[in-house]
C-alpha cells in the first residue's frame, strides 16, 4: 500500500546543517525511493543547494512576521499550513518544537502524527536537560526552567545575552505547549533507548514509542586508511564546548605521552568556545606540536578525516542521545574511545571501548584498545555498521507510520 507522508524538515533537504538536517533528508530519500509519495516541508527557505530527492516534493513553510523567534514563527506556519497537512496519511515532524502544532493537528484531524525524539527540545528550552549548565536535569517546570535559561545564556556572540535569552523564554513557552498535548501524538520516534528512557521520566506515552537509530551516512561507508602504527592518530569532531567534555582532551594526551615508547598526536576538529583554551593548554603542557586544531571542516571532507585516524575520542559529559559522529567513525572502521554517557555504549559495541571517568580513564581506554590490537576494533566497528544500513532501518520506519495510523483510525472511530 502507498503512503502518502508529509515530512516535516529542520531545514530543507541537501542543507549543509546540522546532522539532524542529513538524518531527515536521507529518511525521505528512502522511503520515497520505496515508492511512497512524500512531501517534504521545509523549516528554512530552500537555498541553491537544494534538490527534492526523487519521489519527493519540496514546500517551504512561511516563516514571516512577527514574533521573530525561530520557533514561535514555525509553530506559526504549520498551524497556517493544516489544511495541507490534514491531506496527508501521516505527518512525521523530525522538529521536536513542532509539537504543539501537531498535537492539535491529532485532535483536530483524521491524520497521523508522529514526532521524533532526537534530544531534549520536547522537555527542556535548552536541548541538553543540564540545569544552570553542571549537571543532569531530572524535572522541569516554568520557575526552574525559566532561571536556568536566564541564567546560562551566552552573551558572547553578536546576539548578545538578553536576546539569547529572550529566544530560551519562546522556547520555554513551546515546551509547556507541547507537554499538553504529549498525549494526543500518535506515535514517537526515538533514536535511542536512552532518549525514550528519558521522555517516559517526564511523562510521555512511552507504550507509543518506537526506538529507531540514525542511518548510516553513506559518505562514511569506506575503507579504513590509516597503518594503526606508532605516533597514533587520534581523532575529536565536534563543538568544541563544556558539555562535549573538551577540557578533558589535552589532560587525556598528556597522560598517554607520559609513557616510554607512547607517541600519540591529537587532532580537534570544530569550532566553539574553548578553541583558545585547548591551544593554551596544548602549549603549556609543551604538547603544541602534538596537538592540531582544525576548525570547521565541511561534511564532505570529514569522512576521510575519520579514515586517516587510529582512534576517535569523545570525553563528552552530556548525555548524548545519540550522536552521528559514532556513525561515522565506525563506518570508516575507526575504533571509538569515549564516555558512558546516554547511548554511547550501545552504538559503540565492540566497536571500541566505553568507560566511566575523565581524563585517566579515558587514557586507560585507548592504551587499552592499543594494547588489543586497533585493527581487531577496527573489524568490529565495520561489523557494527550493519545495524544502520537503510535495508535494516527503514522498514522500522514504515511500521513506526503503519503503528501510527492504526492508532488515528482507532482516534475517528472514538470520535465518531
Amino acid at each position: 500500500m502507498t503512503l502518502d507522508l508529509g515530512f516535516l524538515h529542520p531545514t530543507y533537504p541537501a542543507s549543509e546543517g546540522t546532522g539532524a538536517s542529513h538524518s531527515a533528508t536521507r529518511i525521505v530519500a528512502e522511503v520515497a525511493a520505496r515508492g511512497h509519495d512524500v512531501t517534504v516541508y521545509c523549516r528554512e527557505a530552500p537555498g541553491d543547494d537544494a534538490a527534492a530527492p526523487a519521489g519527493t516534493t519540496l514546500r517551504s513553510l512561511d516563516r514571516s512576521g512577527y514574533p521573530y523567534h525561530t520557533g514561535q514563527q514555525f509553530d506559526r506556519a504549520l498551524r497556517d499550513a493544516r489544511d495541507d497537512l490534514a491531506g496527508h496519511d501521516v505527518v512525521h515532524s523530525y522538529v521536536m518544537n513542532a509539537l504543539p502544532a501537531l498535537g492539535a493537528l491529532a485532535r483536530e484531524t483524521d491524520t497521523a502524527t508522529v514526532l521524533t525524539l532526537n534530544a531534549y527540545g520536547a522537555v527542556c528550552p535548552k536541548n541538553d536537560l543540564r540545569y544552570m549548565d553542571r549537571e543532569p536535569c531530572a524535572s522541569n517546570g516554568p520557575a526552574k526552567c525559566a532561571a536556568c535559561a536566564l541564567a546560562t545564556s551566552p552573551g558572547h556572540d553578536e546576539y548578545g545575552a538578553a536576546y539569547r535569552a529572550a529566544s530560551r523564554l519562546g522556547y520555554l513557552d513551546l515546551v509547556r505547549r507541547g507537554e499538553r498535548v504529549a498525549d494526543d501524538i500518535d506515535a514517537y520516534h526515538a533514536l535511542s533507548g536512552h532518549i525514550e528512557a528519558t521522555y517516559g521520566e517526564f511523562g510521555f506515552p512511552t507504550e507509543r514509542f518506537a526506538v529507531v537509530p540514525n542511518l548510516l551516512d553513506e559518505r562514511f561507508d569506506r575503507p579504513h586508511e590509516s597503518g594503526f602504527e606508532p605516533p597514533y592518530d587520534l581523532l575529536y569532531v565536534g563543538s568544541l564546548d563544556e558539555h562535549k567534555g573538551v577540557d578533558r582532551l589535552v589532560p587525556v594526551l598528556a597522560r598517554l605521552n607520559e609513557r616510554a615508547g607512547a607517541d600519540y598526536r591529537l587532532t580537534v576538529v570544530g569550532d566553539g568556545g574553548l578553541r583558545s583554551d585547548i591551544e593554551a593548554r596544548a602549549a603549556e603542557a609543551g604538547l603544541g606540536d602534538a596537538v592540531t586544531c582544525t576548525g570547521w571542516v565541511a561534511n564532505e571532507d570529514l569522512p576521510g578525516v575519520f579514515a586517516r585516524h587510529d582512534c576517535f575520542l569523545y570525553p563528552g559529559r552530556w548525555d548524548e542521545p545519540f550522536g552521528r559522529v559514532f556513525l561515522e567513525a565506525l563506518g570508516t572502521g575507526t575504533p571509538v574511545v569515549a564516555t558512558d554517557v546516554g547511548s554511547v555504549a550501545d552504538i559503540v559495541g565492540a566497536g571500541g571501548r566505553v568507560v566511566d571517568g575523565g581524563a585517566d580513564a579515558l587514557a586507560a581506554g585507548v592504551r587499552e584498545l592499543a594494547a588489543d590490537g586497533f585493527e581487531r576494533a577496527s573489524r568490529a566497528a565495520r561489523e557494527r555498521v550493519d545495524d544502520y544500513r537503510p535495508e535494516a532501518v527503514v522498514p522500522q520506519f514504515l511500521a513506526l507510520y503503519e503503528r501510527a495510523r492504526e492508532r488515528a483510525a482507532e482516534r475517528a472511530t472514538e470520535a465518531s
